[in-house]
């Protein structure tokens, strides 16, 4: 089987590290550009719980070193119950007065589920972190409660 290479994606954000890593881990900030709903702690070994438009999703925080990186088991399940089990990593670098924020999301694997499940998250991580562009950038979130994603 082929090799799936991992997804990768930068942003630049006007806000300092501290505070695109505190919008990464904050389940105050996590909801105002990203879930419906969020747990996180914030800790190596610490769990994470998200959810939005009727999904549930869960992990564990593998690595954190604010306010360089952070690395998440990333596990998605499926209607049919079958789970699948990937890796978020965040790493933020400053830029003059903002932060490269880049998102390597690794683990996908071959077959069709996986094909699903890498398309959606691609489409998924282009819209929310152009939606935390701009709730950092210019304080609006851009979500709809009409958008559909998946």
């Amino acid at each position: 089987m082929a090799k799936v290479p991992p997804l990768e994606q930068t942003y630049y954000l006007a806000a300092p590290p501290e505070r695109v890593f505190e919008a990464l881990t904050n389940p105050k900030v996590l909801t105002r550009w990203f879930v419906d709903e969020a747990r996180f702690t914030a800790r190596k070994g610490g769990t994470f719980r998200f959810g939005w438009a009727g999904y549930r999703l869960r992990g564990k925080v593998k690595l954190i070193e604010p306010p360089k990186r952070l690395h998440l088991d990333w596990i998605d399940r499926f209607e049919s119950g079958k789970t699948f089990e990937t890796e978020a990593r965040f790493s933020l670098k400053r830029k003059g007065k903002g932060t490269l924020l880049t998102i390597n999301h690794r683990g996908f694997k071959s077959g069709k589920q996986w094909i699903v499940l890498y398309g959606g998250i691609q489409s998924g991580w282009a819209y929310y972190l152009s939606n935390l562009k701009s709730v950092l950038d210019h304080d609006v979130d851009l979500r709809n409660r009409n958008d559909v994603l998946g």
